[in-house]
């Protein structure tokens, strides 16, 4: 992670529990919030327990908050990042396609709440990712972002007059699910050619014709061509969701993570040639295309600096 956050060995002062909840992993942090820059207390991180659906996963979610609480005492709030959509009034999931179970309606914050007796806010993941970028990662001191992740999806997040905005439902910031091909492949979310559905893991393997995202990533930098170009394709759809995004906000940065990321420049060149190309109503040269600094712990920092803010919260 960036330097400017540290681990510590104890803590006297309020702490915050973020935990980021994948279809592959849960991870968690425990964040203090001081004069200076947040520091991460403690992190880890487990395989997530979709057995019996989304009960397994709650419960799992009770389980590291509980254990949070047992070592650090002072917790004081708990948020949650969710890979799909919420009720940030109810604190409940509405559709979550990534974790198996049926999300609907699920009262995730109250249950963490009435177990940790401490307010908790969910978030979702990209979201999460973008507010953790922009305070602590490569995106400080930005005015306006555009956070992007990709991975099995296409996410994203929006920093506008420095604060992260979600629109009245939580769902400002959906990167993934703007049209860029009319007719193009069906996207999970039910609409045609959305950027998700061409750019996520799933379409990038299926291009580079290797198995993984990562083998995708590895072939691409040992100068394989084919894995290049399947790279390259992507970032040019990316290029084209971001010039949308230039056009309609004039952002100052755009922060891209997720594993996909992985493939740097191979990737963010591409993404850039299209701003240049397609982009006149702003000034592209002013706007900064930059890899993500925090690694895999931006989602779990991210919820915790959600939990910990000042909006109303379930609990």
């Amino acid at each position: 992670m960036n330097g400017t956050i540290s681990a510590m060995s104890a803590a006297t002062s309020p702490a915050h529990l973020g935990i980021d909840v994948g279809g592959t992993n849960l991870k968690w942090v425990v964040l203090q919030r001081d004069e200076s820059a947040p520091h991460v207390l403690d992190m880890g991180q487990v395989r997530t327990d979709t057995t019996r659906g989304e009960r397994s996963v709650v419960e799992q979610l009770i389980s590291v908050a509980r254990g949070s609480s047992q070592k650090w005492t002072a917790i004081e709030s708990v948020g949650v990042g969710m890979p799909g959509l919420y009720d940030p009034v109810l604190g409940t999931t509405r559709f979550i396609p990534n974790v198996p179970g049926n999300w609907a309606g699920v009262p995730v914050a109250a249950e963490v709440s009435a177990t940790m007796q401490v307010p908790t806010r969910l978030i979702n993941d990209a979201r999460a990712f973008t507010l953790a970028e922009h305070q602590l990662g490569a995106g400080r001191g930005a005015g306006s972002m555009l956070g992007i992740t990709l991975g099995t999806g296409v996410g994203g997040g929006l920093i506008l007059g420095g604060r992260l905005y979600q629109g009245h439902d939580g769902t400002a910031g959906e990167f993934g699910h703007q049209t860029i091909l009319p007719d193009g492949p069906l996207c999970n979310c039910g609409n045609r050619g959305c950027l998700e559905a061409l750019a996520k893991a799933d379409a990038i393997v299926a291009i580079c014709g290797r198995p993984t995202v990562e083998q995708c990533v590895e072939a691409a930098h040992a100068g394989d061509g084919k894995a290049q170009q399947g790279l390259i394709a992507a970032g040019q759809y990316l290029g084209i969701g971001v010039s949308n995004v230039l056009v309609l906000l004039s952002v100052d940065r755009v922060v891209v993570g997720g594993g996909i990321a992985a493939a740097g420049e191979i990737l963010l060149e591409p993404l850039r040639a299209e701003l240049r190309r397609r982009v006149f109503v702003t000034d592209v040269n002013a706007v900064d295309v930059v890899g993500a600094e925090l690694g895999i712990w931006a989602g779990a920092i991210g919820a915790a600096l959600h939990g910990a803010g000042t909006a109303p919260a379930v609990g």
